[in-house]
């Protein structure tokens, strides 16, 4: 079975790019914060158009705005069937595009297809290669470099760097140090 969805995406207007969904049966088109599709434009009236669906075909009815409501071109004064496509203006500035989407639902469980019999119809994938985690092992002492630096011309600073490359003038033994 087909499901259709419907959507009109603003072309031109406030909000252009946007899409809106018409899920309802009734969908109020208009300025006022109450509607389905808001839209804020000085030509939009407050409860400008509708948009129902009936037998699963989307319409549009103007709903007496002041600028009109065109579908492609022609002011409409009476609900108008919409096809994919279709070109719905409002005043002057607001263009929207009707959009059909007819969606296939996915097969489920309960539909599988006849010629699949079981899940060992399917190769089982391929081993995965193992790896196991290097243990970190601590240094059996660990050993710093006293290095000084003069600041300015008062203060002399020692830094305690680890020992790495560096030439170290001293190597101290930290008391009380347990690797691990």
């Amino acid at each position: 079975m087909t499901t259709n969805k419907f959507q009109v995406t603003m072309r031109s207007g406030p909000m252009a790019g946007k899409t809106f969904a018409i899920e309802a049966e009734e969908n109020i088109l208009g300025r006022d914060l109450a509607n389905e599709i808001i839209i804020s434009d000085p030509e939009v009236s407050r409860r400008h158009a509708r948009f129902f669906i009936r037998d699963e075909n989307v319409f549009v009815e103007d709903l007496g705005s002041t600028n009109g409501t065109f579908l492609n071109g022609d002011r409409i004064s009476s609900p108008q069937q919409l096809r994919s496509g279709d070109v719905i203006t409002l005043g002057e500035s607001v263009v929207l595009i009707f959009e059909k989407i007819s969606q296939v639902p996915v097969e489920t469980a309960d539909t599988v297809p006849d010629d699949v019999t079981s899940v060992q119809d399917f190769p089982p994938p391929p081993p995965q290669p193992h790896f196991e985690p290097e243990t970190y092992q601590p240094p059996s002492e660990l050993v710093i470099t006293a290095k000084k630096v003069r600041c300015n011309q008062n203060l002399m600073m020692t830094n305690l760097l680890p020992h790495q490359d560096q030439p170290a003038r001293r190597k101290l033994k930290v008391a009380g140090y347990q690797p691990g």
